[in-house]
């Protein structure tokens, strides 16, 4: 394959995430011309998502890869020309813990190494969901962003649970309630073996970093503009979670659900639904915040009334911010909450159908309908450097092939470990659990997207939880995929283990367990970690930090648009495809309309 590529190129993007991803289709869409390469099988790097077999083959590649002695940075080409050596000796993925409780355990390790990678990017037709919990009231106010949406096709994704009608109830004594949540906690639960995992292989869409995107957020509308949404298909947040007073409960974000909680009372209701309007405009009322701008979240919004309750739902759910964080950063967090509500869905936030994953294979669709050209498989050792210009040439293929370049975009995972620090950055990197579990956290009629948002037990970072079930195609019927994260504190297992506790039950383990909550069948923690670049790189290569620990994109497409404009500084950031039928091909046009 290399053979046959051309030998010269704008620029040339090492690595397939998300960043490099929109990086990519931005030059393609103005007539650069881009390679694009990647090591793996697969696309998306850091932001794959796997059926389950190739998980398994992920997390063993994870365990047994070792950092190699660091090797010299440079060989000498000749006499003005060196090579900048690419080992490929940097370990991202850390503290990798995996276990299995479901029967006949010792099979899932079983011929690990011989299941192939992910299979590339679905060719399936994309189409964005508009979710049917739109309220009545502000369904006209959107009128005209859902009709750029429904030009991507937006159609609901209907996806209700099949319930099992053999069921019966464990405890024949237990009070009839009506509480959904309470019939399904006394159900009996179906036991699963492994072999029901391994028959249901497929059906689960494993991402490795799940993020949401904000309804009004920077993604969503690059996503319109560049119509790459016609790609990708997506369902609303159905709920958002906390827990307070020993349970789960759910978040009121709207109007109508402020005033139809059973949480607050009702000078509670006024004070929240006072605050919420302040902070949509609170930029035209700077007296009411001023003096206490760099102060703590708290703080301030306890010179406003709020009880502890409302400063949990603030601070946590709806900000979503640490206690630390400055009276301006939860303030501008919690104005970007609020001004997506209603757009899609009564939450703020999507998410992608098939899992994250789909986002950079879809702009990598969009680059190569423009001309980008894609490689995976393709390992490049060296990269070619002009010492006298301190400036990056081109690349040496694994075959000896020399692509030349203007502008070389690499994932720092790609550099040497020698040009990294030796120690992770912890404000980048994350810890990181997935579980499949029986049941819902938090179970309802219908399939839910559910996102959790909690402290941790000291109050010093935050824990997100986000569970997936089969209507949004990450699981089989009946199963759920559950991903826990927060910022890399110490390792995955110790930051993470505490709320799996109090969300799970773990079969086999000592103690008494608690029917109503979901069994988890299998887990496993992993921290994803990045590094500094510490040395100097020639000045056209630019290098992309793989992973982040926010939950949103906001600061991935800032940051992937401030890497554009380094390129080219005076383009449009990836502009409007024409439709078909604006097309005109030069080719085409009428003899006798030429001649006039």
């Amino acid at each position: 394959m290399a053979e046959d590529l051309p030998t010269e190129f704008d620029v040339i993007v090492i690595g397939t995430g998300l960043r490099e991803a929109i990086i990519a289709a931005a030059l393609t869409r103005i007539g650069k011309k881009v390679l694009h390469i990647d090591k793996n099988d697969y696309y998306g790097g850091h932001w794959a998502a796997f059926t389950f077999d190739k998980l398994l083959a992920w997390i063993e590649k994870a365990k047994i890869l070792k950092s190699d002695a660091k090797l010299p940075l440079y060989s000498q080409d000749d006499a003005n020309r060196g090579r900048l050596l690419l080992a490929n000796d940097v370990k991202t993925t850390l503290n990798v813990e995996m276990e299995c409780y479901c029967d006949e355990t010792s099979e899932i390790l079983k011929g690990n190494d011989s299941v192939e990678s992910r299979e590339v990017a679905n060719e399936m037709d994309i189409k964005i969901i508009e979710n049917q919990h739109n309220a009545d009231t502000e369904e006209n106010s959107e009128s005209q962003q859902l009709q750029d949406l429904s030009s991507c096709q937006l159609d609901q994704v209907n996806s209700d649970r099949v319930v099992e009608e053999n069921s019966k109830l464990q405890d024949s004594n237990a009070p009839d309630k009506d509480n959904l949540k309470q019939i399904n906690s006394n159900k009996k639960r179906k036991e699963y073996s492994y072999q029901d995992l391994k028959d249901s292989w497929r059906r689960f869409s494993i991402d490795l970093l799940p993020k949401l995107l904000l309804c009004r957020g920077s993604l969503v509308d690059l996503l319109i503009k560049s119509k790459v949404a016609r790609y990708v298909e997506f369902k609303c947040v159905t709920k958002i979670l906390t827990y307070k007073r020993n349970e789960l409960v759910q978040v009121p974000c709207s109007r109508s659900e402020v005033f139809s909680s059973t949480l607050l009372s009702m000078l509670e209701k006024r004070i929240l639904m006072k605050f919420l309007n302040f902070c949509l405009e609170y930029e035209k009322h700077e007296d009411r915040y001023k003096d206490y701008e760099q102060r703590p979240f708290p703080e301030y919004l306890k010179s406003c009334r709020l009880s502890e309750d409302l400063q949990h739902f603030v601070i946590h759910c709806i900000a979503m911010v640490t206690r630390d964080a400055t009276t301006i950063e939860g303030l501008t967090a919690a104005q970007r909450f609020l001004r997506s509500l209603g757009r899609f869905g009564e939450t703020p936030f999507l998410w992608p159908l098939y899992g994250v994953a789909e986002l950079p294979q879809a702009f990598c669709r969009l680059c190569a309908v423009f001309g980008g050209i894609y490689c995976l498989r393709m390992n490049v050792p060296e990269l070619i450097v002009n010492e006298s210009s301190n400036r990056c040439t081109g690349i040496v293929t694994d075959d000896g092939q020399r692509i030349s370049c203007s502008n070389l975009i690499i994932d720092s995972s790609y550099l040497p470990s020698a040009l990294l620090s030796d120690k992770p950055n912890k404000e980048n990197s994350i810890s990181r659990a997935i579980f499949i579990t029986d049941k819902s956290i938090h179970p309802t009629e219908t399939d839910e997207v559910v996102l959790l948002s909690i402290p941790s037990t000291d109050n010093s970072y935050l824990i997100r939880a986000l569970e997936i079930s089969a209507g949004s195609m990450a699981s089989p019927e009946g199963l759920y995929v559950v991903h826990l994260t927060c910022s890399m504190k110490s390792n995955a297992k110790e930051d993470l283990e505490n709320l799996a506790n109090l969300l799970f039950a773990f079969k086999g383990t000592t103690g008494q367990q608690d029917i109503r909550k979901p069994t988890v069948l299998w887990c496993c923690y992993f921290n994803q970690v990045c590094y500094d670049v510490q040395e100097e790189l020639p000045s056209n290569i630019l290098t992309v930090n793989p992973i982040d620990n926010e939950m949103d994109f906001e600061s991935l497409v800032a940051k992937a648009e401030k890497l554009y404009r380094h390129i080219c500084p005076d383009e449009d950031f990836i502009p409007s495809p024409p439709d078909p039928e604006d097309i005109i091909i030069d080719d085409a046009v009428p003899k006798n309309n030429a001649n006039e």
